[in-house]
């Protein structure tokens, strides 16, 4: 039997009448702390401006009168929603909607396949590896056991190109800094590499797999770990097996500062392709660093902060972005950087949707777009030829179609109101997806059937 699948106040629905109920007279009296007043006192423009609660700017994990005040509130606050009616039922409901599982988008290097896999209710998914496409799953890192309280997670991850060693990165407490560790994906050792003070980095491995890229701010001065300002980051190369002290400076913008860069191996090892902008500002500038060259210098490519210029790949001298230079809703461009003073070739004008991603998968463009709010797959030849669309599997949205060159597998995430994500294996060439991983769940999604349905607004659109 299938049945057309409609939204429902889950929780509510949960709810007899009895556990609806919240009179007023069960809701404990709130009676806050006092707070402390300093008598700090600023002139801005010849007026007096007082801040007397300004010590509450300090650092809760370094300054004791903060962390004992933050303590206090949040006592009042628990002893008051302990004292909620129902709140026992919701917490249990709660628990068995977020308990089902989850996988990750695998990443193929080598023979080897990475991602991540969580149970259900484990605070950190753990990374996975397997041998083969249907080998049995091995754990390669949990980080459930890095804190008592489940705070400290994985970050990003990377294994290299020949799946032998993972760089990843530990985040402690929801902090924006990260470490970088390494490991052998065959013993399952750390091993003693280890890099700090990383902050808004990727993580891209050296083609021969001798070390990484990555981005970094200077360090700290003592105790301002938490306040220094985000400035003068750079991106820098480390080798296997040597002291972070010699890592190698591979680009920096003292000039500008403020600048923040992502940095890129290219699909041909041959280039850095480093992505620069202020901020979170989306206008980007990019800038190829000659891989092969050691006494080459940096050479911009896409010069201003002016617009939107998102690397997807290169096949030799040609180079694929996603830009809203003149688009709006974007455009795919190649750019010959064996020119010159290379131009951008326009392959895919800008459509109608929005295009929401972009990837190379072998001799494939996958473009994933923005249709009636789901998701919508077109595949494009290397030339900008249409190849017709993904199938998908219902009405919903698709991630992912990440690419090697020389290769027509790829694999998505596709999740829908009556389907948990579940992944897909994609092969470019056939056009076929099967499924590679599906959650384990307390119903059928089968059973329902999602619809979309369109009507006129009063206006007649």
């Amino acid at each position: 039997m299938r049945r057309a699948f409609l939204l429902s106040l889950l929780l509510a629905s949960a709810m007899t009448p009895a556990d609806a109920q919240t009179p007023a007279s069960a809701a404990a009296k709130l009676t806050y702390p006092d707070t402390e007043r300093d008598g700090v006192v600023d002139t801005q423009f010849g007026i007096v401006v007082s801040d007397p609660y300004r010590w509450l700017e300090n650092d809760v994990r370094r300054d004791a009168r903060v962390r004992d005040w933050v303590t206090a509130e949040n006592r009042v606050t628990d002893a008051y929603l302990a004292t909620l009616p129902g709140r026992d039922l919701f917490r249990r409901r709660m628990i068995e909607l977020f308990d089902y599982e989850r996988y990750g988008l695998p990443v193929r290097k080598g023979s080897r396949y990475f991602y991540t896999h969580n149970s259900g209710l484990q605070n950190q998914s753990p990374l996975y590896v397997r041998e083969s496409l249907d080998g049995p799953e091995r754990l390669l890192i949990d980080p459930n056991g890095w804190a008592k309280d489940g705070a400290n997670a994985l970050a990003d991850w990377q294994p290299s190109d020949d799946g032998a060693h993972v760089a990843y990165a530990v985040q402690e407490g929801g902090s924006d800094w990260r470490t970088i560790h390494v490991l052998d994906v065959v013993t399952g050792q750390l091993l003693p590499d280890h890099v700090d003070w990383v902050k808004f980095s990727g993580l891209d491995w050296a083609d021969d797999g001798s070390g990484f890229y990555y981005s970094r701010f200077p360090t700290p001065a003592d105790g301002a770990k938490f306040q220094a300002v985000n400035e003068n980051q750079a991106v820098y190369y480390h080798r296997l097996g040597t002291p972070q002290a010699d890592d190698r400076l591979i680009y920096a913008t003292p000039d500008r500062p403020k600048l923040n860069h992502g940095a890129r191996v290219s699909d041909d090892g041959r280039w850095l392709v480093v992505t620069s902008s202020e901020g979170t500002d989306d206008r980007y500038e990019v800038t190829l660093v000659d891989l092969k060259d050691a006494q080459a210098k940096p050479r911009t490519l896409i010069p201003g902060l002016v617009n939107n210029w998102s690397y997807i790949g290169n096949r030799g001298a040609i180079f694929y972005f996603a830009t809203n230079a003149g688009a709006p809703r974007l455009r795919i461009v190649t750019i010959d950087v064996s020119q010159p003073d290379p131009k951008a070739k326009v392959i895919v004008e800008e459509d109608l949707a929005t295009l929401d991603g972009a990837a190379l998968v072998g001799d494939t463009l996958m473009l994933d777009y923005l249709v009636d709010a789901r998701s919508e797959v077109r595949r494009y030849g290397l030339d900008g030829r249409k190849m017709g669309k993904v199938d998908l599997p219902g009405i919903g949205s698709a991630a992912g179609f990440r690419g090697e060159p020389g290769s027509s597998e790829t694999f998505f995430a596709f999740t829908s109101f009556a389907r948990p994500s579940t992944i897909y294996r994609y092969d470019a060439d056939k056009g076929k997806a099967t499924v590679w991983a599906a959650p384990r769940v307390s119903f059928n999604p089968e059973d329902y059937r999602v619809e979309q349905q369109f009507f006129f607004s009063r206006d007649g659109t």
